[in-house]
Formats: structure tokens, C-alpha cells, sequence
């Protein structure tokens, strides 16, 4: 009744003037369609053109199935390639304990008299271990300097800072124009400290084995401190939130006081050096960021890496302190073992493969004048993209292997001299060395990004393998489709997100650092969002009834209605998609296919074959037709395509049949009859010209008749196709229904 009821609504729009020329243009297309679909004659042949979509089907499924093995293939080369570099794991576990032991204790810090208290009894100490765990000197002095038994200082421990100039707020105007200020957006390049001439410890014969030195040089390696070394309520320091780092100062090559502290110094050496910088004032109004720096050596875990250990220590010039920890490692060996050089001449030689294979490709298209076209096709451009993203890792690692060697050598002079026991007041060699690390890490850090992002290129091809599987192109076609819905959901909900931004910022932002500024406020908006987790009490401390209107309609229309429209979007797309696929072929039924059609290659006949013996056989095909033109066609191809094609034909019948099909074809079928009822009222009336001049009329009834009566014969078969589609329907209806109530029993 209610496809009834469309098919009588359609009819209605024949009223309509303005519909009728756009209903006629429709009605002849469809007219095809129904007298396709109501003029089969036998059950077991196949339309030729639904053969000619089947198998050139099965040909893109083939070869776009063979490409998954090759993209898993090349994407586990670069991971494991990648992997066996990074060696990921091993670093963690050392970066993280030399993380949280280094700086333990640095929270407590809330001005400089706490930097100097934190120098004195925390990070040094740690640093220049001369004991041993029970407290008993080392006699070595090669075992001094070990960081949790198994990392040992190579080269000095830089304490470095960077100042501000003095000068008038707002260059003297305004209500503060009689205040000095100290603005973090200028460098102070200046020497400066006490001129108070301080006693210093004088040196002595057994200090260092590889030399001495004298007080003048002691006095000005001290003094150098405070010299530019020119390189190419309470508020506790809190661990920096990186949102900050445009608010503070960041590190510089240029401009730096530096101490340089080396490991073979003795400890009380070291605490009477620091006693003369702070002295001296080294730490004042004017610095604005302090960096302590270090390289550590560890070969006990994998390769010999170098860990360079960096901590920021910001001044901020609305009072308190900010910190932040940074830990890189430098690899002393380009290769874990021969399995890593394995793989990466594989995965060069994959690349190569790729661009041999996509130069051939072009060669063919350029033959056929086809280039343009080619070039514009998305595989084409991903198979580019993916050669200049491998060529570009390629190139990146052997430019690591080069800094490597340079930092190797300078690490070399350096273990030269502190094993040599340099003094440490006429030793720089271990400058050179933190200065290479600082090169290599920086670029390191790049390089991390663009090996993260080729990974994700690689797991884009993968989508474009999944697309030649049916059950596969299932979820990639899903989200293709609904990207373009997807896109217009987030321009509705970019604005609402930033609002609550905005205002969260407005409300929250000067008492939490979660909404400090106005990007940190976006992205703990979208954590809300989607954990729908927050700390009620902590919001609620002040603004009662503001923080509840702000939160409880953030979390109905952002968390409950928006994010569950995106699901929305997705599961209707997924379930039209999974409707229009019907019972395809699963994954493992393809893989058997492919593997059929691998071990009987010889016998089964191509699909470019099929193509082209298409065109000249019936318009309906039988198994006995395809045997007679290729007699060496197997059982099991003969089979799968047959099957193949029985399947689309079932396909192209149930969307021929749906409700809004049926009424358009029945529509065409109407106009059809309405055209001759039109004619033959015309020749009633007398104003139509039926015939010729020497036959007028002759035979037109006879053609009226006929014309009728195949119009009463396609309408009396669309009915009862109708009919058996709608017996269809409920039969299965009916089966779902006696299998819940077994199901139900069965429970």
C-alpha cells in the first residue's frame, strides 16, 4: 500500500506543467529499464553488458587486491627500518630515569635563591657523584661522574644563562615611566657582576694528572661566567605547558653566560665555583632564562648512545619561575646490527621497484596520449607522493650518518682528554662536542617528524587497497562518503566549540592553567568534549551558578548532540553502503580466489581476453556460449563468474524494483499509454493525419492495437514483479521474525 500510495503521489506531479518535459525526458530511460527488467526470457543467461561490469570488476579487484601484500610489505619495511634506528624502547627506559632523577626537587624552586639552593644540593651532586652508594671515595677518577651507576658525564656540564637589558617602562612615558623594567623581548650582551675581587682556591699539584693550573688562569676560567661566550600568592617553578612557550624566553645561540663545570673537577672544586658565580651575583633581575646542560654516555643498553639532558629553568617577568625538561639521544653507531642494513636495502630497493613500476606506467599512458589524464588520477599522485616521501627518508638518514660522524669524532677527543685528566681551567674541547649535539638533535627532531608523517602516507595506500575488496570498500567508501557530510557538521560546530573556548578562557583562564590562554583553552575543550570527564569541585570554586550554565550546556550540546550527530553521519552512510553491497564476497573468499586463479594460470582465461570477446557474442549469455568461444576455460573460473554475474543481475533487480524505481518506471509506462490514448483521440476528433496520400489510415488501427496491447502486457508483468518482490519481502520478514522467537526460546 504504501509503494501504492508513492506510485499515486508521482502521478500527481503530471498535473503540474513545469514537470512535464523533465517526467518525459526520465520516462524514456526508464522505459528501457522495465522493458529489460519484464522482458528476460531465461533464468540461467546474463545481459552482456552485466558480464562486461562483472568482469572488469574482477580484473581492477584482482590487481588492486595483488597491491595489498606489496603495501604491507613496504609499510613493515619502513617500520621495522625506522624501529631498528630509534630503537625506541631501550631509549625510554633510560630517558625516563635520568628524566625524573636529574630533576627531582626542581618544583620547590620559587626564585633565584632557590636556583642556587637546588644547584648546590640536587642536580650537581647527582651529577658529580665521587662516592660510591655506602659513601667511600672512588680512587679511579674514571668512576666519578656516574649518573644512576650506568651513565657517566663525557664532556663539561654547561650552566648557561641569558639576560635582559635595563631601561625605562615604556621608555619613560605613561604612569610607569619612572620604573625600570626588564623585558624578555631584548639581550643583554654586556658584561656584568660584582667588581668585588673574591678569594678563589688556589690550585694544588694533586688536583689533576694531567697537568696544572695557575690562580690567574683558575681566576679568569671563574670569571669567564660572566662574559658572553659567543656560540654559532606563591608560585613554585612548575613544569612548562608548551601552550607557554611563546610567553617566555627560549634558548639561544647567541648571548649566553656560560659556566662550564667539567667531571673530572673534585667536588669541593666544584662547591667553591659555585660559590664564587653566586657571589658575584650571577643570578640577578636582568636573567631570564637559565639552561643546564649535559652529555651523558651509556653502552650497557643496545648501541653506545650520547643522552643530552636539558633543563630550562624561565624566569617570568610576572614573578615566579617555569621549567621544562628536554632528553635526546645520540646513537655513536648507525646500525644495531646487520639485520637494520638488511632491511633498509630492501626498503630502498621496494622504493626503486615502486618507481620503476610508475616511470612504465607513464611511458604506456604517454604512448597512448593519455599522460595528462594520468597524472591527475589519485593513485598516480599518492605513488608520487609516496617516492619523493621514501627518497626524502632516504636521504635524511645518510644526513644523520654524516652529523653522527662528526659528533663520534668530537666525543672521541673529548674521552681523550678526561681520560688524560686535563685540568679543568685550561680545558674548552668539550665545548665543540655539546655544540655538534645541539646540531644533531635539532635536526633529529625534524627528521622524527617527517618519518611519523611517511608513516601515515603508507597507511593511506592501504585504503586504497582495502577499496578493491568489496566487505573492505565497505569502510573506506563510508568514509569517503560521509567526509563531505563530516565537513559541514565541523563548520556548525567550529564556531559553538570556540565560543565555549572563548568563554571558558573569559571565566577560568585566570585562576586555571588549563584555559591560561586561548589555545590551551581549545584543546582541553576538545578533551572535554570527548571524555565528558571533568573535576566538578576544581571549576566550581568560584562563579557557582556561571560555571554550572557553562558546563552543563557544554556537555548537552558539544559531548551529547554533537559528537553523537558525527556517529550519526557515519553509521547512516555505513548502512545504505552495506545495503547497496548485499551478500558480496568476504575478504577470505577473495584471497581463495586470487590463489585459485594463481595455481591455475594457465588455463584460466584473461580478463582482457573476456573483454574483448565480448562485444561480438549474444545479447544474452549462457555457460555453453562462453565454452564455445574459449573450450579451455576451467569449471572453477566458469563457475566464479557466472556467479558473479547471477549476483549482479540479482543486485541490479532489487534496485530496479525498489519503491522510487518501480514508481519511475511505472510513470514511464503511464506516459506511454497516454501518448496513444492522446493519438487516438486525436484521430476521433478528426485532427490527426494518420497515413499517406495514397493510403490514408491505412493499418494505423492495426498499430494502435498493438501498441496497446504490449503497454497492457509490460503493466500486467511490472504488476506481478511487483507482487513477487513484495512476497519476497515479507517471506523474509517472516524468517527473521521465526528466528528471533528461536533465538528467544534458545536463551
Amino acid at each position: 500500500m504504501a509503494l501504492l500510495r508513492s506510485m499515486l503521489k508521482g502521478l500527481g506531479l503530471l498535473s503540474r506543467e513545469s514537470n512535464v518535459p523533465r517526467i518525459y525526458q526520465a520516462a524514456q530511460s526508464y522505459r528501457g529499464v522495465a522493458r529489460e527488467l519484464l522482458g528476460r526470457k531465461d533464468p540461467d543467461a546474463v545481459p552482456r553488458d552485466v558480464m562486461q561490469r562483472v568482469v572488469s570488476t574482477q580484473q581492477e579487484r584482482f590487481y588492486g587486491c595483488l597491491s595489498l601484500p606489496g603495501n604491507l610489505i613496504f609499510f613493515l619495511l619502513f617500520s621495522i627500518a625506522v624501529i631498528l634506528h630509534e630503537d625506541i624502547t631501550n631509549t625510554y627506559m633510560i630517558e625516563s630515569g635520568l628524566r625524573t632523577h636529574l630533576s627531582d626537587g626542581a618544583d620547590d624552586m620559587n626564585d633565584r635563591a632557590g636556583i642556587w639552593e637546588w644547584l648546590e644540593s640536587s642536580i650537581l651532586p647527582r651529577l658529580f657523584a665521587q662516592t660510591d652508594y655506602l659513601g667511600q671515595p672512588y680512587q679511579n677518577k674514571t668512576e666519578w661522574s656516574r649518573v644512576l651507576t650506568y651513565n657517566q658525564i663525557v664532556g663539561p656540564v654547561i650552566i648557561e644563562q641569558q639576560r635582559s637589558k635595563k631601561a625605562w617602562c615604556n621608555d619613560g612615558d605613561g604612569v610607569t615611566g619612572d620604573m625600570y623594567c626588564y623585558s624578555q623581548r631584548t639581550r643583554s650582551s654586556a658584561a656584568f657582576g660584582s667588581q668585588d675581587i673574591l678569594p678563589i682556591a688556589s690550585p694544588t699539584p694533586n688536583e689533576y694528572a694531567g697537568g696544572n693550573s695557575t690562580v690567574d688562569q683558575r681566576r679568569a676560567y671563574w670569571d669567564s661566567a660572566f662574559q658572553v661566550q659567543t656560540q654559532s600568592s606563591r608560585r613554585l617553578a612548575r613544569t612548562m605547558r608548551p601552550e607557554f612557550d611563546i610567553m617566555l624566553p627560549r634558548p639561544q645561540r647567541e648571548d649566553n653566560y656560560v659556566i662550564a663545570i667539567y667531571p673530572n673537577t673534585p667536588l669541593a672544586l666544584i662547591h667553591d665555583h659555585l660559590q664564587y658565580v653566586k657571589a658575584k651575583e650571577w643570578l640577578d633581575a636582568k636573567s631570564k632564562l637559565v639552561n643546564i646542560r649535559a652529555l651523558l654516555i651509556n653502552a650497557e643498553v643496545g648501541r653506545p648512545r650520547l643522552q643530552m639532558f636539558s633543563f630550562h629553568i624561565a624566569f617570568s617577568r610576572g614573578g615566579g619561575l617555569f621549567t621544562y625538561v628536554r632528553m635526546n639521544t645520540i646513537f655513536l653507531k648507525s646500525f644495531a646490527n646487520v639485520a637494520s642494513i638488511v632491511v633498509d636495502i630492501l626498503f630502498a630497493t621496494h622504493l626503486f621497484g615502486i618507481l620503476l613500476m610508475e616511470l612504465y606506467r607513464l611511458g604506456r599512458a604517454v604512448g597512448r596520449r593519455e599522460a595528462r589524464r594520468h597524472l591527475k588520477k589519485g593513485w598516480t599522485i599518492l605513488q608520487a607522493l609516496t617516492i619523493i616521501g621514501g627518497v626524502a627518508v632516504i636521504v635524511g638518514y645518510c644526513w644523520e650518518f654524516m652529523l653522527r660522524d662528526d659528533v663520534r669524532t668530537a666525543y672521541e677527543s673529548v674521552a681523550a682528554h678526561q681520560v688524560q685528566d686535563m685540568p679543568a681551567d685550561t680545558n674548552n674541547d668539550g665545548l665543540a662536542l655539546i655544540e655538534k649535539a645541539d646540531n644533531m638533535n635539532e635536526y633529529m627532531g625534524n627528521f622524527r617528524i617527517v618519518t611519523g608523517l611517511y608513516c601515515l602516507l603508507c597507511m593511506v595506500r592501504f585504503f586504497t587497497s582495502f577499496s578493491a575488496q568489496p566487505r573492505l570498500a565497505v569502510v573506506t567508501t563510508t568514509l569517503e562518503v560521509s567526509a563531505f557530510d563530516i565537513v559541514h557538521f565541523l563548520v556548525v560546530l567550529a564556531p559553538t566549540w570556540l565560543a565555549y573556548a572563548l568563554a571558558g578562557c573569559f571565566i577560568f583562564g585566570r585562576r586555571m592553567e588549563e584555559f591560561a590562554t586561548l589555545d590551551a583553552s581549545i584543546g582541553y575543550c576538545f578533551k572535554l568534549m570527548i571524555e565528558g570527564e571533568y573535576d566538578w569541585p576544581y571549576y566550581a570554586e568560584e562563579n557557582y551558578f556561571t560555571t554550572m550554565f557553562w558546563m552543563w550546556t557544554f556537555m548537552v550540546l558539544l559531548n551529547v548532540i554533537m559528537l553523537n550527530l558525527v556517529l550519526a553521519i557515519i553509521l547512516d552512510v555505513y548502512g545504505s553502503i552495506r545495503r547497496e553491497t548485499g551478500k558480496s564476497e568476504t575478504a577470505w573468499l577473495t584471497l581463495w580466489r586470487m590463489l585459485l586463479q594463481l595455481y591455475r594460470r594457465r588455463v584460466w582465461v584473461r580478463s582482457t581476453n573476456l573483454l574483448e570477446a565480448l562485444p561480438e557474442m549474444p545479447d544474452e549469455i549462457k555457460e555453453d556460449d562462453l565454452l564455445a568461444r574459449f573450450p579451455k576455460m576451467c569449471k572453477e573460473q566458469m563457475h566464479i563468474l557466472m556467479e558473479a554475474c547471477y549476483f549482479q543481475v540479482s543486485m541490479d533487480d532489487l534496485a530496479a524494483a525498489d519503491g522510487q524505481r518501480a514508481m519511475k518506471m511505472a510513470l514511464s509506462c503511464k506516459m506511454a499509454i497516454d501518448q496513444v490514448t492522446d493519438t487516438v483521440k486525436a484521430l476521433h476528433d478528426g485532427t490527426d493525419e494518420t497515413g499517406g496520400p495514397d493510403h490514408p489510415g491505412s493499418g494505423w488501427v492495426k498499430k494502435l492495437a498493438d501498441e496497446m496491447a504490449e503497454q497492457n502486457h509490460l503493466m500486467m508483468k511490472l504488476q506481478s514483479k511487483l507482487m513477487l518482490v513484495e512476497k519476497q519481502w515479507q517471506i523474509i520478514l517472516d524468517k527473521k521474525a521465526e528466528d528471533a522467537l528461536e533465538n528467544t526460546a534458545d536463551e
